[in-house]
């Protein structure tokens, strides 16, 4: 960490003599709100709750600790959204790590998370699949708080697999089912799971290639292109798990996506128009904005 202080020095230091030095590093990038943030980002390096560095201020913190919390405060003040400099948010009752490699999770995919353990199909159990699982945030809480029995993850991503991967291995203790990971695109490292599954939920990249520059900055120069951006106006990926989850899903199984307010609409379209699906419905996320879209698998003829 530039500057001068302790924290540069990688020397031992308390708690309050750390806070304060990394709300100086972090003021130049965030003005009046540094010293609450350099609080914040103690507290998640120290894996404390938020108002724990405001009563531990003599603590003293050895030199590996300073060093990791410099680290962090480094990357912040170079422009990292906060999640990437800690190297953690998050996620439902979970902490997950998460880097570069990933997009950060968000409050809306929480959402996701109840609408499916409240329909029939996530309170049923069996096997849920999640398409393009980044953190493995999704597969991960449907693993630890659902009645699944098999959990499968993919992604295109092998740098997005490892994270969920160690994800997955750190919070193994808190699953009620072991999670699969398989690489590859889409629907396609799914062979062999043909009128199997109960839920296929997926939150695909779905921003327009068009769209990316109007992304806020702390998403489109940190978080991973090809988590966000998608051909065929955002819809590829949603097109290929339409056309081929009628095959996977048994009857009654449900199809769940993630999109945003301006494709709710087409994406349940493309839906209703494929034939596998039925009860296509939107949903709305805490704002009140279409967010989501959810259908059952027809009953096989």
């Amino acid at each position: 960490m530039s500057g001068r202080g302790r924290i540069a020095a990688g020397a031992e230091a308390t708690v309050a003599e750390v806070w304060g030095e990394v709300a100086s590093r972090l003021r130049p990038l965030l003005g009046d709100a540094a010293e609450g943030e350099a609080r914040d980002l103690i507290a998640a390096v120290m894996e404390q709750p938020r108002f724990w560095p405001s009563l531990a201020g003599g603590v003293a913190l050895n030199a590996d600790v300073v060093a990791s919390i410099a680290g962090a405060a480094e990357r912040r003040a170079r422009g990292a959204p906060f999640a990437y400099a800690v190297r953690s948010a998050a996620f439902r009752h979970l902490t997950l790590g998460v880097d570069e490699r990933v997009l950060i999770p968000r409050p809306e995919t929480e959402y996701l998370i109840d609408l499916i353990l409240a329909t029939p199909q996530g309170r049923r159990g069996g096997v849920a699949v999640d398409v393009g699982t980044g953190s493995g945030a999704i597969a991960l809480a449907l693993a630890s708080e659902g009645a699944f029995s098999r959990v499968i993850a993919t992604d295109i991503s092998g740098d997005a697999l490892a994270v969920a991967k160690e994800n997955a291995e750190r919070l193994r203790p808190a699953l009620r089912a072991a999670v699969e990971f398989l690489a590859g695109d889409a629907l396609a490292p799914l062979g062999g799971l043909t009128d199997t599954v109960d839920v296929l939920v997926s939150n695909p990249p779905y921003i327009a290639f068009a769209e990316a520059l109007e992304l806020p900055p702390s998403v489109r120069d940190w978080e991973p292109p090809q988590a966000l951006v998608c051909p065929d106006d955002g819809l590829a990926v949603t097109r290929a798990v339409v056309a081929g989850g009628g095959e996977l899903l048994r009857a009654g199984g449900l199809l769940a996506f993630e999109t945003d307010s301006r494709r709710a609409g087409r994406v349940a379209e493309l839906v209703s128009a494929d034939g596998a699906y039925e009860d296509v419905r939107v949903m709305h996320d805490l704002t009140g904005r279409e967010r989501f879209v959810l259908a059952t698998r027809r009953t096989r003829a």
